[in-house]
C-alpha cells in the first residue's frame, strides 16, 4: 500500500512537471526587428544586429489623400539597408502607415478605385524598384475612434481595409510578402476583420499600450503577461488564425509621472538599463520608480508562449531601443527560445 501511494506521489509530480515543460521550437519563426528611419543615428546600419532576427521592417512611408506614396522619409535608407539584408541573407520589409502623419488617407484612397489603383501600384512600383521583400500596412486611423471618440467597429471603414489589402495583393508581385498591423481590445481591436487574412501573410499583433492616460487606465505595465495572452486570445476569439499572427513584444516601458496618469512618457529599454545598473536594480524587477517596462525574463515567458501556442512569430518594436549587452538584450531573450537560426533568407516568407 506504501508503495502504491508513494508511486502515485511520484506520478502526480511527473504530471505537475510536464506540464510546466514548454514545446520546443520546430520549424523557420519569423522574427520580425522594426526599424525606425528616423533612428539611424541611434543605430547606424552598420550597427544592426542582423543575427537576432530574420526581417528588418523599416518604418514608415505614408499614404497621402490622392493615392500617391509619400517616401521621402525612408528613400535614402531603403538601397542600404536593403544590401545589407540581403547581405546578411534577411528580408526587408517597408511598412506603409503608423500611428500619425497621414490622417484618413487609407480611408480616401480605399473608397475610391481610382485611388486605391493608384496607390496599390506606387507600392508595387517601390518595391520592385528596390527589391522588398515584403510590404506592411499599419492602418491606423479610424474615423470612428479618432474624431467620434468611440470604440468598437465602423462596418463601412473596417471593410476598406479589407479591399484595400485585396487589391494590393493583387498587384504587388508574387514574391513580395503582405503583412497588417492590428490592435487588440475593444477600443479600436474591432476595427480589424478576420477577413483580411485572405489576403496577408501574416497579421502583426501590437500586443502593448494596454496602459496609458486616459481616465479609466489602470497604473501598471502596458503589456504584462496577463494582458500579453488576453490580445492573443482577442484575435483567435474574433477567426483570426494562430499561425497567421506575429506577436508584438515592446522594447520600451512607460513612466506615468509623479505616479499619476496625467502624464505618460514612454522610456526606451536601453536607457534605462544603465539607470538600474547604477541603482543597483535587478534588470527583471520590471519596475523603476514610476516606470514599469519589459524584462529578458517576460521576454522569455512571452517566447515560450509563443512557440506553445503554436503562433506563427515575433515582432520587436523596436530594435533601436533594446540594450546591445548579451546579458540584457531583450532580442537575445527570445532568441534562446525562438532562433533565427532556424530560417534562411528563402525559408522565411
Amino acid at each position: 500500500m506504501r508503495r502504491v501511494k508513494l508511486f502515485g506521489l511520484g506520478l502526480l509530480f511527473l504530471l505537475a512537471s510536464c506540464e510546466k515543460s514548454h514545446l520546443l521550437q520546430q520549424q523557420c519563426m519569423p522574427i520580425v526587428a522594426v526599424y525606425p528611419s528616423w533612428k539611424q543615428q541611434q543605430m547606424p546600419i552598420a550597427e544592426i544586429p542582423w543575427d537576432r532576427f530574420t526581417h528588418l521592417a523599416l518604418i514608415f512611408a505614408l499614404p497621402q489623400a490622392d493615392g500617391s506614396l509619400l517616401t521621402s522619409e525612408v528613400d535614402s535608407l531603403v538601397g542600404p539597408l536593403g544590401d545589407a539584408a540581403r547581405a546578411n541573407r534577411k528580408k526587408l520589409f517597408l511598412s506603409i502607415g503608423g500611428a500619425a502623419g497621414y490622417k484618413d488617407a487609407f480611408q480616401q484612397i480605399a473608397q475610391s478605385p481610382e485611388k486605391r489603383q493608384k496607390f496599390t501600384q506606387a507600392v508595387a512600383d517601390y518595391a520592385r524598384k528596390h527589391q522588398l521583400d515584403g510590404i506592411d500596412i499599419d492602418w491606423e486611423y479610424w474615423t470612428k475612434q479618432a474624431e467620434l471618440k468611440q470604440g468598437g467597429n465602423d462596418p463601412i471603414e473596417s471593410k476598406l481595409l479589407v479591399n484595400l489589402l485585396a487589391e494590393l495583393r493583387k498587384q504587388l508581385p508574387e514574391s513580395v510578402a503582405l503583412t497588417t498591423s492590428v490592435f487588440a481590445g475593444y477600443w479600436s481591436g474591432e476595427q480589424y476583420l478576420s477577413e483580411i487574412q485572405q489576403h496577408v501573410n501574416y497579421v502583426a499583433l501590437m500586443s502593448y499600450d494596454f496602459t496609458g492616460s486616459w481616465l479609466d487606465s489602470p497604473i501598471k505595465h502596458h503589456a504584462d503577461f496577463s494582458t500579453f495572452k488576453a490580445s492573443i486570445d482577442f484575435l483567435t476569439d474574433r477567426g483570426f488564425k494562430r499561425e497567421k499572427i506575429l506577436v508584438g513584444i515592446p522594447f520600451y516601458g512607460k513612466e506615468f509621472v509623479g505616479g499619476k496618469k496625467q502624464q505618460v512618457v514612454d522610456r526606451s529599454y536601453r536607457d534605462l538599463v544603465p539607470q538600474l545598473i547604477a541603482n543597483k536594480q535587478s534588470i527583471n524587477s520590471g519596475r523603476l520608480g514610476h516606470i514599469y517596462y519589459e524584462t529578458p525574463e517576460l521576454v522569455t515567458k512571452k517566447s515560450h508562449y509563443i512557440v506553445d501556442e503554436g503562433m506563427a512569430g515575433v515582432m520587436f518594436f523596436e530594435i533601436t531601443q533594446d540594450a546591445q549587452d548579451s546579458s540584457d538584450s531583450l532580442t537575445l531573450a527570445s532568441n534562446r527560445v525562438i532562433s533565427p537560426d532556424f530560417c534562411t533568407s528563402q525559408s522565411a516568407q
